[in-house]
Parts: C-alpha cells; structure tokens; sequence
C-alpha cells in the first residue's frame, strides 16, 4: 500500500484506507458467479494480449524468465491455466486467510518526524491486526538464477521459440550476458560495457547491415544482478542471422572498440555516469522509491549511489578490459540467446521444437533451466 500527500492527514488516510481493507474485503468481492466471470474473462483477455505482443517483447520476456525462480514469477501459460480453473469460491476462501498472517514493512519519508511516523505504522498494524510470523518464516527474498556458463568449448545456450503470433512476420532475436558480481564496482563497469557498445551496435546491424529497425542494448538487473542485453527485431533475416551478426560484433568488441580507448574517452563514459548519480531527484517519491527497492530487496543500502560514484572515479581502462573478458570472453561467461521464430514471411525459418537438444531449448524446456539454476543455490 502507497500513501503520499500532506503530512498532517496523512495519518487519517492511511487508517481509513486500511481499516477498509481489513474490514470491508468482503463488500469487494463479486456477488455472484456472473460477476466473477466478468472479471474472469478482463484478466484472461489482459494475459492473453501478450500473444499480440512484438516478438522482440516476447524475447525479453522469456530471457528475464529464465533468470527468476518459479515460485516468484510464473509464465503467462501457467497464469492463463490457473485462471481458467480458479473457482469463486476459491477466491472467498483465500480472503478470508489474507490478514491471517504475515509480515509488515513500512518506509515513511518527507515532512513527518520520527514519532508521527511510528504513530502512522502502528494505527495500520493495529488496523489489518495480523499475526506477526517469526523471522524463520519470512518469505525468501528474490535472488537472481545464473545462466548456463559457455564452458571451455564456448558453447552458446539457446532458447528457441516460435513465435505466438501467427500474422506477425518478424523475427527476434536477443543476446543476455550475466554479471552475478555484487560490488559497486561490477555494477557500474557493466554500465560502462553498454555506454560503449550501444552506437557501434545500432550503427553495424541497423545502419550498416539494415538487418532490422529495432536494434538496441542496456543493462537490466535481478536481485543484485546485473545482465547486459543486446536485442534486433527484423522481418528480412531468420533469427539465426540477427543472431550470428550479433554474435560477430561482441567478438570484435574487444580489440575494435575498448583497446583503442584513450584516458579522455573512459573520462566521457565515467563523467555522463557520475552526474546521472548526482543529479538530484525532482520528486521525492523518485527518492521514496529507490529507497523502498533498497528494503524490499533486503539490501539496504541506502548510499548505493555515492557508493558508485566512488567505484566510478577509480576506473582504468585495465579494470574495463578485465571486466569484459571475463563477461563474454571466459569460460565462465554466462550467456543466453533467446530467438523468437515467426511462422511467416522472409525472416521464417523452421519452426522451433518445444523440447530441444543439447544447447538448443524449446519453451517447455524453461522450466527445467529454471529448476536447474534453483539447485545450483540450493
């Protein structure tokens, strides 16, 4: 629950939004089956929509998919299959075990002291009145799932998809590299890495090789991980192409675009990072926000960006050459591509398998990648 207006009633209208939350759950729910297949049926036409979505957001959904634990995020199918079988009688029971338990965090920034905030916190765990599970119960944080490492023989892991979408005639394809490092100092040579591929890659296979007219790359992160993303979208080449040229270009990162670097280029790269860090936030829910993913993630590191910026004015060009081989070109890179195959058109190809082999997986393989990287944490 988010609140956020003037101090002095902000006390006020938390309880009263809270007190209608424990008490009149209830009022909300659907009165009678036609109501709740009305709602049924909005949901199910929201999940389904994903089926229309362009085959390069299909390729970052399933390659961020396989970097999350099952029980955190589940796949638009399986969501699709629990809607269809779930009852309204299901749905009156689960709330009635919604405030049965649990476990409460609170974060209250701007024009409020320390005792008008504890006041605030206790009139809502007073209201929804709870029973406070013990620390042995609290849910597991969110933790990051490793990809495949490429190993000596610098396999490349594949998940090969045919595209939901029959009318769509375009291909996609997307390259993730993983960084499980934690330190400031990974994070923001990760973003460095992307600062410095970002033009070159746009210019060789949208510019130069006309591949595709979406052709991009950033940095993304889960948990207190970080992954560099390369990703093209084209309806002239088969995803193996788009792939293969991408694959080409981080080949020739090393020797063409970070040896060639002098110090008042990695000066440009670290200077545009540092004011991004330093420019101050213009609303303080911008503030509020960045410090509540401090707490819901269990880091609580609440000087991260000064942190950064202090890796950042360390920075040599020996750190970003050390950092990019062993991201892409060691044998503990992990690496994943994840094509999207439409079933038409100029850029088709055969059509994917569900199951594959070997290195090359089909979408009823993410599951078992999933479980794999689950017990590798274990």
């Amino acid at each position: 629950m988010t609140f956020g207006g003037y101090n002095d009633k902000l006390g006020s209208f938390a309880a009263y939004v809270s007190s209608k939350l424990a008490r009149n759950l209830d009022d909300s729910l659907p009165k009678d089956e036609e109501e709740f297949e009305r709602y049924k049926d909005n949901l199910l036409r929201a999940l389904s929509a994903f089926n229309v979505k362009e085959p390069y957001g299909h390729a970052i959904y399933y390659s961020s998919l396989t970097m999350q634990p099952r029980n955190f995020v589940y796949s638009n199918q399986q969501m699709v299959a629990a809607l269809k079988e779930t009852s309204l009688p299901e749905l009156v029971d689960y709330v009635k075990t919604l405030w049965a338990s649990g476990k409460g965090e609170a974060l209250l920034q701007g024009n409020i002291n320390k005792k008008e905030a504890l006041d605030i916190v206790a009139s809502i765990d007073k209201t929804l009145a709870f029973k406070t599970i013990t620390p042995e119960q609290y849910p597991k944080r969110l933790k990051a799932l490793p990809l495949p490492t490429r190993g000596s023989d610098r396999a490349v892991t594949r998940l090969s998809i045919s595209e939901p979408n029959p009318s769509n005639k375009n291909a996609a394809s997307q390259i993730t590299l993983q960084c499980l490092q934690t330190s400031e100092k990974a994070h923001i040579l990760i973003e460095i890495i992307s600062a410095i591929i970002e033009e070159p890659l746009f210019n060789e296979l949208r510019t130069k090789q006309q591949l595709g007219y979406i052709v991009s790359s950033g940095v993304k992160g889960v948990d207190q991980s970080r992954f560099l993303a390369a990703i093209v979208q084209s309806n002239v080449a088969p995803a193996e192409k788009l792939t293969s040229s991408m694959l080409n270009f981080l080949d020739s990162v090393r020797d063409k675009l970070i040896l060639p670097l002098n110090s008042v280029d990695i000066e440009l790269y670290v200077k545009g990072l540092v004011d991004k860090r330093l420019e101050p936030d213009k609303q303080l829910a911008v503030e509020v926000t960045r410090n509540w993913s401090e707490i819901a993630t269990g880091r609580f590191q609440f000087d991260r960006l000064q942190a950064e910026v202090a890796a950042l004015l360390d920075i040599s060009k020996d750190d970003i050459l050390e950092f990019w081989d062993e991201l892409y070109n060691s044998d503990s890179s992990r690496m994943l591509v994840t094509e999207i195959v439409p079933r038409a058109g100029q850029a088709s190809s055969k059509e994917p398998a569900l199951s594959g082999t070997d290195n090359t997986l089909g979408i009823n393989d993410i599951d078992n990648l999933r479980a794999a990287g689950e017990s590798s944490l274990a």
